[in-house]
């Protein structure tokens, strides 16, 4: 019997994430540490037959606990299994042994980490935006199934490390790549999750400026995570264990992309333009943005950038009302581009356009206003309703924040 047992474990040579063989064995949590990254292994030497699953590693339903000798002095009053049931104090031992039997045959979530990106997503970016990303969050935050990790460590080392977990690499960086803390990497994954979701087409860009400044994280800290977690999924698909769900087609994206950098652009002219002159040039700017066709996939400045295209139709506009003065370096700093860029893209298209190399169907003629007010079609245009909205909730929150 002991020699069968013996032939069914197995021994743990080298780390799954970086194929080191510096390894640590903890036995009595089951585990086996990497000491180069620090990737923790459940141990190889459990056998397949038993419940070490539920009893080690990161699915782990129960863990294993000190038992002093002195149990009275275990006794407290303000634990939170006395909390949790309502006991303000226990003088009684075999009352207070009894809450910790209840406590600890409650099932507890085997993947909390799962559990707190997705409360950032919806937190951050709303609910529709976890119904849409949450199997992304659950493939990039859980293990694989027992029948996908053996097939796993048959790969190749280069497949073998793209199927590991993306949440033990990324919280295994180093500092400065990885975040300070366990909250702070769950949104660090939350937003690479969104980004790379946008850039998929698979949902509308968002802008990552606020959550960068809100929670002191980097580009290089999203990015990492992003490239990362898109690494795992094509492995899952080289493997047939995964699938693209449906993307956004060209002309949806390209609206999406023109939307966002409207909004972003008109945020900022808010703070530095009068009512009347914020209305004037908001009006203009879609009016040039409709004569290019822009938010399809035929627009005449398809080759152009998206924020680019916003910046000179915007910047055409503020010329016209002789508003110019200073706007190229506004405009850059929305987008971290360069006032020259703004202005010699903006140059060379009125150039062109005049002389007929360009055909732009008037947009960047700033001789004329394009907006004709009599037309129905700019009073529902949907990139001005987005901005219109927005600002009339934004001064609805600061005059009910002024009411108290």
């Amino acid at each position: 019997m002991t020699e069968d047992m013996n032939q069914n474990k197995k021994e743990l040579t080298h780390c799954d994430e970086c194929a080191s063989k510096n390894l640590t064995a903890v036995a009595e949590k089951g585990e086996t540490w990497c000491n180069d990254c620090g990737l923790v292994h459940k141990d190889q030497k459990i056998l397949a037959e038993d419940n070490g699953a539920a009893l080690f590693g990161e699915g782990a339903h129960y863990q294993s606990v000190r038992i002093d000798s002195d149990t009275n002095r275990n006794i407290g009053g303000t634990g939170p299994k006395v909390r949790r049931y309502g006991v303000k104090g226990v003088n009684n031992p075999s009352k207070y042994r009894l809450l910790e039997k209840i406590d600890r045959s409650t099932v507890r979530n085997p993947h909390p980490f799962a559990n707190r990106v997705k409360r950032n997503i919806e937190q951050l970016y709303g609910r529709h935006a976890l119904h849409i990303l949450e199997f992304i969050v659950e493939m990039s935050c859980k293990p694989l199934t027992a029948g996908q990790e053996t097939v796993r460590k048959k790969q190749g080392k280069s497949l073998n490390k793209r199927l590991g977990m993306p949440k033990q690499s990324i919280c295994r960086k180093d500092k400065g790549i990885k975040g300070a803390s366990e909250e702070q990497n769950a949104i660090i994954i939350a937003a690479a999750i969104v980004e790379l979701a946008g850039e998929l087409g698979i949902m509308p860009k968002f802008d990552r400026r606020a959550t960068m400044e809100k929670y002191g994280i980097s580009t290089k800290q999203i990015s990492n995570a992003r490239i990362r977690i898109l690494q795992h999924w094509k492995a899952r698909l080289t493997m047939k264990w995964a699938q693209m769900p449906p993307r956004k087609n060209a002309n949806d994206r390209r609206e999406d992309s023109i939307s966002q950098a409207m909004e972003h652009v008109f945020e900022m002219l808010a703070e530095h333009l009068s009512e009347d002159d914020f209305q004037k040039v908001l009006y203009e700017t879609e009016s040039r943005l409709a004569l290019l066709n822009e938010g399809t996939s035929s627009a005449l400045t398809i080759n152009i950038e998206e924020r680019m295209v916003v910046c000179v139709a915007a910047y055409a506009s503020l010329t016209y009302y002789g508003l110019q003065s200073g706007a190229a370096d506004l405009l850059a700093d929305v987008f971290g581009l360069t006032s020259s860029g703004i202005r010699s893209r903006f140059d060379a298209l009125v150039k062109d356009s005049a002389t007929g190399a360009f055909h732009d169907a008037g947009a960047f003629d700033i001789s004329k206003q394009c907006f004709d007010a009599s037309a129905d079609v700019h009073a529902q245009n949907a990139l001005i309703s987005k901005v219109r909205l927005g600002k009339v909730c934004g001064n609805r929150s600061a005059f009910s924040s002024s009411l108290y």
